[in-house]
């Protein structure tokens, strides 16, 4: 063996074959200390709700920013003033069975699922600060479900049935 293909590393003197297999059984287990350690990195999506809400995720359909200022379920029109939820004429609602079902909106929470939705209940319009709308679609089957058209996703309602959330 030839004397310049031994290395001196700390003392150790070894083969420069030795000093190759040290460093990659060193890498190796950096490698799986790393991978056992570390906790996985998770990709953000920029989907909004329909990518926020992993399966069996709660979460609410309105945010509670407080910029929800109307709510229109077929010929019910639901509108904020002065703090205080309020049909507009025709209405075929009580004031407390009006606050009541903007309340409900309000509170509603939902989780994603991949079932298909059918038989559709009608559309609901939401109006924002601002001018902003939304538009979803309530359906009643295989159970009372939301569907978020411009996201093409279903959730399922959590804790509220059709007559809470529609005034019946």
């Amino acid at each position: 063996m030839k004397v310049n293909e031994k290395r001196k590393i700390f003392g150790l003197t070894m083969t420069r074959r030795a000093w190759n297999n040290v460093l990659v059984y060193v890498i190796l287990i950096i490698m799986v200390v790393f991978w056992y350690v570390a906790p996985p990195v998770k990709e953000e999506a920029d989907d909004g709700i329909a990518q926020e809400a992993e399966s069996g995720e709660v979460i609410g359909l309105i945010p509670n920013d407080g910029n929800l200022r109307a709510i229109q379920i077929d010929q019910l029109k639901l509108a904020l003033n002065d703090g205080q939820w309020q049909c507009q004429a025709p209405c075929r609602l009580s004031e407390k069975a009006a606050a009541s079902v903007a309340e409900n909106w309000l509170a509603l929470t939902m989780t994603p699922t991949e079932q298909p939705a059918e038989n559709l209940i009608t559309e609901i319009y939401f109006g924002f600060v601002g001018g902003e709308e939304a538009r979803i679609e309530l359906y009643a089957e295989p159970e009372l479900m939301i569907r978020l058209p411009n996201q093409q996703q279903n959730y399922r309602v959590i804790e509220f049935t059709a007559s809470q959330l529609l005034g019946h």
